[in-house]
């Protein structure tokens, strides 16, 4: 290369290394057409994850806009570009990522826990260079979380043990409490005498459970909502389901426990790469809701949609939902329609009329993003097949 060259063809060869096959996506994220770069990494990134690149600070990533920057490029850092790339970066940062760790998707907050967390996981602690199996992925994790309460407020610490063998989580009052459990069953059997305040507090069954994060629910950066089935609902409530938020002081942890709930499902159902360990909602926010007789009045509810199934919340953060409505495909008599078919009621300004055999469900979003937004996810479920999934 000659001792000295041009911005313009700096920059053009720029432009052609975004070219090549796979920087034309995000080296962390997959977003489309990164318009920002790591010159020392050699990657192509979005703008969403060169916010957390620049946190990383420049002893590890250092960041360029394609666009804001085109008169301070370097013709090493085009070399760099052009000479590794996001597919050759990926193969060397993200040679060993288990199978059951989370990569966020391109429409991931950028504020979002799990897009910080797989960024620093790759280029700040090196998780992926080598198969060693990390301590999360072992037959046993445990650790304190602050668990939701009954009270609107209420987060009290609680010690969190999973168990692959068992399939299970279960959590205790503190550390010592679960100390003392398990020495007292492994000598006289879990039939044993144990005191109320060393027995765990709550089993979660891990096979049908789901899980995913929870920051725009809790408002706690470092949260999860752990959905567990009927059996466990049951003793509690009258739901299907049963919510439990809890949150973690770390980023870090709160992401290897999501880790490690999807390497415990993984593991107990024998599952193969590419089935779900565990489902993000496809859709969640408030809408009003009217019953079913023209008395009713609207009530603002919680919803959530997950999968086929459509329940509500009187509260976000409440553990059991007031409904839920399975949700079939158009040829079994499901529909979904942009405005209120009753016509005896009053039309607001962003009705949603759902079409069950059973019923009709009279909905109202709030603004007319959030209208569109609840239509177009709830006719494609009406509009996909049944084929006997569940998670």
């Amino acid at each position: 290369m000659a001792a000295f060259e041009s911005q313009h063809s700096v920059l053009s060869r720029l432009h052609e290394a975004l070219k090549v096959p796979g920087n034309d996506r995000c080296a962390d994220c997959a977003a489309k057409n990164p318009d920002w770069a790591s010159t020392n990494l050699g990657v192509f990134i979005c703008i969403n994850c060169s916010g957390i690149h620049r946190k990383l600070g420049t002893h590890i990533s250092q960041v360029k806009s394609l666009k804001l920057d085109d008169r301070s490029w370097s013709s090493q850092m085009v070399e760099n570009l052009t000479k590794i790339g996001n597919d050759l970066a990926n193969q060397l940062w993200a040679k060993h990522v288990p199978i059951c760790y989370k990569r966020p998707r391109e429409d991931e907050r950028p504020d979002s826990t799990l897009r910080e967390q797989w960024i620093r996981a790759k280029y700040e602690r090196k998780e992926f260079l080598s198969e060693s199996c990390p301590s999360y992925l072992h037959d046993k994790k445990v650790g304190m979380l602050y668990k939701k309460g009954k009270g609107r407020n209420e987060w009290k610490p609680r010690w969190f043990v999973l168990n692959v063998q068992d399939g299970t989580i279960s959590y205790y009052k503190s550390r010592s409490s679960e100390q003392r459990y398990s020495f007292i069953t492994a000598r006289a059997g879990k039939n044993s005498t144990v005191g109320a305040l060393d027995r765990p507090l709550g089993v979660i069954p891990l096979r049908h459970s789901n899980a995913c994060l929870a920051h725009s629910i809790t408002q706690h950066p470092n949260s999860l909502q752990i959905i567990v089935p009927d059996e466990m609902a049951s003793k509690g409530g009258c739901g299907h389901t049963r919510n439990i938020f809890v949150y973690s002081e770390t980023g870090q942890e709160v992401v290897e426990w999501l880790a490690a709930i999807r390497n415990a499902r993984y593991r107990i159902l024998k599952m193969k790469a590419g089935d779900t360990l565990t489902r993000d909602f496809t859709k969640a926010g408030y809408l009003d809701k009217t019953g079913p007789t023209l008395s009713t009045g609207w009530k603002k509810r919680w919803f959530v949609l997950d999968d086929r199934k459509l329940r509500y919340y009187g509260n976000p953060l409440d553990p059991f939902e007031l409904n839920e409505i399975d949700i079939g495909h158009t040829s079994q008599g499901y529909d979904v329609r942009d405005e209120i078919t009753d016509q005896r009621r009053r039309a607001p300004q962003y009705g949603i009329t759902l079409l069950t055999p059973a019923r009709n469900f009279f909905l109202n979003a709030t603004t007319q993003d959030e209208h569109m937004a609840w239509l177009g996810a709830l006719k494609m479920v009406v509009e996909t097949p049944t084929d006997g999934r569940t998670l």
